[in-house]
């Protein structure tokens, strides 16, 4: 009886280590999310900074680490430190933003012009309470779907 329950503990082990390496491999090669094609959830600049603001753990759930398509009226178009273009758009609140980080470059955005963004949420930053600046809602890897 203890051979018979030895190989069974041996082909079990054996099984699931072959399942952890493909599984292991196939993330490995899975590669990055494509935002483009990828399905997304559409919402207003103003409201999804308005469900960050109100309940930061109900929002998180919902919206970080997920594809969105955020509609807004542009605030500023510049650029960062990596020459990554960034869209700041207007939520309604004084100060406050959805910081969108472009993948690629987009032109012809001017102030107060209309957008559409699709990007990967990461959550809202702290913000300066002692200098009364409020959080920012962050979006990475951005591309500009409708001017």
């Amino acid at each position: 009886m203890k051979k018979r329950s030895k190989k069974i503990f041996l082909i079990s082990f054996l099984a699931l280590l072959v399942f952890a390496i493909t599984a292991g491999f196939y993330l490995y090669n899975k590669g990055p999310l494509d935002v483009k094609n990828s399905r997304s959830i559409t919402v207003k600049a103003d409201e999804l900074y308005s469900l960050y603001s109100s309940d930061s753990v109900k929002a998180n759930k919902k919206f970080t680490s997920k594809v969105l398509l955020v509609q807004g009226e542009i605030s500023e178009v510049s650029t960062n430190i990596k020459n990554e273009q960034i869209i700041l758009v207007k939520t309604g609140i004084p100060g406050a933003y959805v910081n969108c980080t472009l993948e690629e470059p987009a032109e012809n955005l001017v102030s107060s012009g209309q957008v559409s963004i699709k990007g990967i949420c990461s959550g809202i930053g702290e913000g300066d309470a002692d200098l009364g600046l409020p959080g920012d809602v962050y979006l990475t890897r951005c591309i500009v779907t409708i001017k």
